[in-house]
């Protein structure tokens, strides 16, 4: 916990002074019950109107002053609240950014976000009340057993015995509550990733009629959450009535005992008054600490979460990678390559073993969950080996590290990724050098994406809805292909990055690419034999096995999968024609 404490430096001044003012608040309300039992037992007998009016002037102006100072302690106090989780969250999003893939997946999409949003402000509400409460409720507690030890010591000890009555019954709960509260955290999650998926899915959810279906399963998710929610509530609903219990059977005793006593003139009337104002005032206070106990309760399993978050190992893209060398014409090398996922029981690509030259094309194809995508990751830098080697090779030699490695590759994603902005800001995203309107609309040309940004009013600077959803899939897809194209590194990857373009379309986008980019190194990874006729090796992949690899025509003689997937497309197209 000592790593959350450091978002304090900058706000020294505002959590000190919130307490500060809320320890005033109380010193003052600690006076009222002393004023007015002067009231009852002076200035009342001895009928002093100048003594009344002079007591109520001060009962008003200790209650002027303690509204101002609670009015300035929850201010410092909700700034530094604030603010120190404004910062966390921004270090928090960074680490997130730095994480490992693998790591990510460990921990979850779903989780991630819930930590960055409802965790955080769970810390932030936590850090408020306490820096309100904290000091207050401690001091009047104390406060209330010295002053009522000063008016009577005899009576004090009812007091002392309630407290540790309720403070046992505070903390009692709180343990039997923690482990519910981390359940619910991670149900939440679940609720999360459930809503995330439902969403991100719609159009397969309506197209298959399946909305009842989600709905229900939405529902029974949430229900069990609202079960937990509920059990939880009521351990710590259960609280409240049994603190006023104590407090009224305390209540009780006090006034017993304040009667004998004042019948044998050991105590005045009003400092039994006194008495069952400051009796009250605890029962105000530990209210407050119970439910300053289940909100700290909650902030603290955040604030594991969080520093779980904090404490996985970062991804040290700056790290030397092993040198290898090669001829200057090699390009890539996969020697036995093989990975496996961390919680995966077999390996998702298992000892594919290639070579490509500088300026050729390797295509890839293969079923669902063949291990395509996997390939793109390892060849993109995004994950690392499991056994085997795969190396890049710019000029004869490999990458330093990480960050060359991800420098040297421009990814076009299967799935089109766009961020909301305009056109120009999504094309130069991760761009470290200048680049003029001229080179951009060069981009969109060769990616046959100039037309239609022609055609939108601003041009490049044309706005982009957030996950570019003003666009059409095959606009995405030539938008996020201008992108890679314009980073000009010396591989580029397309992941299924054309399955939205029709064949003219994509056919112009390969003959372009061909002719202008003869020096990249392109791996085309696609699910139309057809359109990996242009590749000078063919990868074929079934269930993370190299099973074929070759050029188009060498793959239908000796390949029977890659010939099945001909064939198949070759009557669907036939088909079509009829």
């Amino acid at each position: 916990m000592k790593a959350l404490l450091v978002y304090f430096k900058d706000y020294v001044k505002e959590a000190f002074l919130g307490p500060l003012f809320k320890l005033l608040e109380a010193l003052f309300e600690l006076l009222v019950p002393l004023l007015i039992a002067r009231i009852v037992d002076q200035i009342i007998p001895s009928k002093n109107q100048g003594d009344l009016v002079f007591v109520i002037v001060w009962l008003f102006i200790l209650a002027c002053l303690g509204v101002l100072v609670a009015i300035t302690a929850q201010y410092f106090s909700a700034k530094a609240a604030v603010r120190y989780t404004q910062g966390l969250t921004d270090d928090l999003f960074a680490k997130v950014m730095r994480l490992p893939q693998d790591e990510r997946d460990r921990l979850g999409h779903s989780s991630l976000v819930t930590r960055l949003s409802s965790d955080t402000f769970q810390i932030q509400t936590g850090i408020n009340m306490f820096l309100r409460l904290f000091l207050r409720a401690p001091i009047i507690i104390v406060g209330v057993i010295v002053m009522a030890y000063v008016l009577n010591p005899q009576v004090s000890l009812i007091f002392v015995i309630m407290v540790g009555i309720l403070f046992a019954l505070v903390f009692g709960v709180a343990r039997i509550t923690a482990p519910a509260y981390q359940g619910l955290r991670q149900q939440l999650d679940r609720i999360v990733a459930l809503t995330q998926e439902q969403l991100s899915g719609m159009r397969v959810v309506r197209a298959f009629s399946q909305t009842e279906r989600e709905a229900s399963a939405f529902a029974a998710e949430n229900k069990r959450y609202q079960k937990k929610q509920i059990t939880v509530g009521h351990w710590a609903a259960f609280l409240t009535p049994l603190t006023y219990l104590v407090v009224n059977l305390s209540l009780l005793v006090l006034l017993w005992r304040g009667n004998q006593l004042v019948s044998m003139s050991l105590l005045s009337q009003g400092s039994l008054i006194a008495l069952v104002n400051y009796l009250l005032q605890i029962l105000t206070e530990l209210l407050k600490v119970a439910m300053l106990t289940t909100n700290l309760n909650q902030s603290f399993i955040s604030a594991q979460r969080v520093l779980a978050v904090f404490e996985a190992p970062e991804e040290d893209i700056l790290a030397s990678l092993p040198q290898v060398t090669a001829a200057a014409n090699k390009a890539i090398l996969l020697d036995h390559a093989t990975f496996q996922y961390p919680s995966a029981s077999e390996p998702a690509l298992s000892d594919v073993t290639l070579s490509l030259e500088s300026g050729q094309i390797l295509g890839v194809i293969g079923g669902t969950g063949s291990g395509k995508s996997t390939l793109v990751q390892l060849l993109s830098g995004l994950r690392q080996i499991s056994a085997g080697r795969i190396a890049l090779f710019c000029e004869g030699r490999s990458p330093e590290n990480l960050t060359t490695w991800r420098e040297w590759t421009a990814v076009v994603p299967q799935k089109a990724q766009l961020f909301r902005g305009t056109v120009r800001e999504n094309l130069l995203l991760g761009m470290t050098r200048e680049v003029s309107d001229d080179e951009l609309w060069l981009a969109l040309e060769h990616a046959q994406a100039a037309d239609f940004v022609h055609a939108k009013e601003g041009g490049l600077n044309a706005a982009v809805d957030s996950f570019g959803r003003n666009f059409s899939g095959g606009q995405r897809q030539r938008l996020t292909m201008a992108r890679a194209l314009l980073k000009q590194s010396p591989f580029l990857i397309l992941d299924d990055a054309t399955s939205a373009l029709d064949y003219l379309t994509e056919a112009k986008l390969f003959k372009t690419i061909t002719e202008e980019y003869q020096d990249v190194t392109l791996v085309l990874v696609s699910q139309r034999t057809r359109s990996l006729a242009i590749a000078d090796k063919i990868l074929v992949l079934d269930k993370g096995r190299q099973v074929g690899l070759g050029r188009h025509d060498e793959l239908l003689d000796n390949c029977p999968i890659y010939r099945d997937i001909h064939l198949s497309q070759n009557q669907e197209e036939v088909s079509d024609e009829n």
